[in-house]
């Protein structure tokens, strides 16, 4: 199964020249749908784009085929990804990498990573959206604390991997400390049908990413008991009001006017493709999680991002009433109709005297 990472790269290196792509090697850690669309945006780009499956079927599908029919159905992806089952040989002479798995598989990728020998300077984007599932961080946090690398970017927005996969028009938020990384990533990313666009704050896009998968569990609770749209936009009022005060004691930028912000909110509270706002449309219709996940077959990041987000408000003394009414759903302690509840209270503003806002600390 392995080939020769010598010769390929020697190969890559004669295709950059004939085409004129960016001569970066990039690794894609992650062949589900979200990371096999990233590869084939990239490799757009540069004509060195490594993906790495942990699934052999897929791996030989991709490299013959030039198709990932279980995660990206229709899709002719570009001649340009080569599909490997183990990213160690390869990565150590990469440019860039993308880590494109779930949360839950974070800590593994880290410290794989730690124990490789990595090319000076080589770049790292953290695509995966919650927290790494042990400690509770964001996953910027655990990828420096673990691997001791600074040179990271997070990658989120609004984008459904099919559009993207597509090319429909779609735009995105790099957010690094470091500008010169940012640069490099948005010029692999951006082409006439993908923009990315720089944000300052990481740890601002990663908590957006992930309790917005919580408001989209509310959204759909609201549809499901078909309770109208004033109703939803209500629940989307507060779960921005909480993401604020979420980021303001983690001190982190309280400025969401970005992709990775309001862009990403809007997108998974508002479509019926959102995962997440179809759990909450089932839980609405009376299901249990466990239920749903074993009927869909589906894993559902907002279930475990609710959980993590009321224990960490908690050791913050943060009062977070939607986020912890809609665990309370998820956990079955209350029914769905108690989301009622929560729409009735109002966000107060500061000018309002006497009364507490809904996020406070």
């Amino acid at each position: 199964m392995k080939n020769n990472a010598a010769q390929r790269a020697s190969n890559f290196q004669l295709a950059s020249q004939k085409n004129g792509f960016v001569s970066k090697k990039i690794i894609v850690i992650g062949a589900g749908s979200w990371g096999t669309a990233i590869a084939n945006l990239v490799a757009q780009n540069s004509s060195k784009v490594f993906l790495s499956a942990n699934r052999l079927d897929i791996v030989e599908e991709i490299n013959k085929k030039n198709t990932n029919q279980r995660f990206l159905p229709n899709i002719k992806l570009s001649k340009n990804i080569k599909a490997i089952e183990d990213f160690s040989e390869e990565i150590k002479t990469a440019d860039l990498v993308f880590i494109v798995t779930p949360s839950s598989s974070a800590t593994e990728i880290f410290t794989k990573i730690k124990q490789i020998k990595l090319k000076k300077n080589c770049g790292f984007v953290i695509c995966s959206k919650g927290f790494e599932h042990n400690s509770l961080m964001l996953l910027s946090d655990a990828f420096e604390k673990t691997t001791k690398i600074k040179n990271y970017a997070v990658f989120s927005g609004p984008n459904f991997a099919i559009e993207v996969a597509n090319q429909e028009p779609s735009v995105t938020t790099i957010a690094s400390r470091n500008k010169k990384l940012a640069r490099e990533v948005i010029e692999i990313l951006s082409n006439d049908n993908f923009q990315a666009h720089y944000f300052k704050d990481p740890r601002t896009a990663e908590i957006c990413g992930i309790v917005k998968n919580v408001i989209a569990i509310g959204c759909g609770i609201v549809e499901g008991l078909g309770l109208g749209v004033n109703a939803k936009s209500a629940v989307v009022m507060k779960g921005i009001s909480e993401i604020q005060a979420l980021c303001k004691k983690m001190k982190a930028s309280t400025d969401i006017s970005h992709a990775a912000g309001f862009g990403d909110i809007f997108l998974t509270c508002s479509s019926t493709k959102s995962r997440n706002n179809s759990l909450g449309v089932l839980l609405a219709r009376g299901k249990s999680y466990a239920q749903i996940a074993k009927e869909t077959g589906q894993t559902y990041e907002g279930e475990f991002s609710a959980s993590a987000v009321c224990e960490i408000a908690k050791k913050l003394k943060l009062q977070l009433d939607l986020c912890e009414e809609i665990n309370q759903i998820l956990t079955r302690k209350h029914s769905p109709n108690k989301i009622r509840t929560i729409i009735s209270k109002s966000i107060l503003t500061p000018s309002c005297d006497g009364v507490t806002d809904s996020a406070t600390g």
